[in-house]
């Protein structure tokens, strides 16, 4: 299994950026499921934390610190936290997900802080895992049109596909696909129509009405 590098700003050489990137790139090294991206087999964290950073440099080439480092640990550990074992139905999703951002933040945190960053970079970055202050903060924001727009790229087909052989219909997927759009800043919005052609036909045109209001 090849690893996938994570990095996504190369060229900074501060010794603590290099060690975050060593630090989250171990942790998600560990996750025991695994993906193939392009002939090469790596886990399931390392190809989502290095689509996330990669997207947050697409979308902005001097990103804050504060949203480099968030994107290298958005999802920290979350194989251990696994979805099921939480209760069906909204209130435990939301419970599951209450404590997996809370658990990706303290991780964060920790890592951060024995690398030597200040509280000047660690809280805003532990704020944009924790999505505070979606709608105000800039880094948060950042943050989460990157995890959507990866979503949209990577996973939005298959979980489609899945919806539709749960019994779920156009209406209903398409008001999945609006609560995605509504989490997106209008940058966001902005680079999400280039993904369409990949995108299967009927879907690709669910979207664009989901963006075109």
């Amino acid at each position: 299994m090849t690893a996938l590098v994570i990095d996504a700003w190369p060229e900074d050489d501060d010794p603590r950026w290099r060690g975050a990137v060593a630090a989250f790139t171990k942790h998600h090294a560990e996750d025991p499921r695994v993906i193939d991206r392009d002939g090469i087999t790596t886990t399931v964290s390392l190809d989502y934390h290095a689509r996330v950073s990669a997207w947050v440099r697409r979308l902005d080439a001097s990103a804050p610190l504060a949203a480099r480092l968030a994107a290298l640990a958005q999802h920290v550990r979350r194989f251990e936290m696994p979805r099921a074992a939480y209760p069906a139905g909204s209130q435990g999703y939301k419970r599951w997900r209450s404590t997996a951002l809370l658990r990706h933040a303290e991780i964060a945190r920790t890592e951060l802080v024995a690398l030597g960053y200040d509280d000047v970079i660690v809280t805003p970055t532990c704020d944009a895992i924790l999505k505070k202050k979606l709608a105000h903060d800039p880094i948060a924001a950042l943050l989460e049109d990157a995890v959507c727009l990866r979503f949209v790229q990577d996973e939005l087909t298959q979980f489609a596909t899945e919806q539709q052989a749960a019994g779920r219909d156009r209406a209903a997927m398409r008001t999945i696909v609006a609560k995605t759009w509504a989490k997106m800043s209008a940058a966001g919005r902005s680079a999400a129509p280039a993904l369409l052609a990949g995108l299967p036909p009927d879907l690709a045109a669910l979207v664009g009405e989901v963006a075109g209001g």
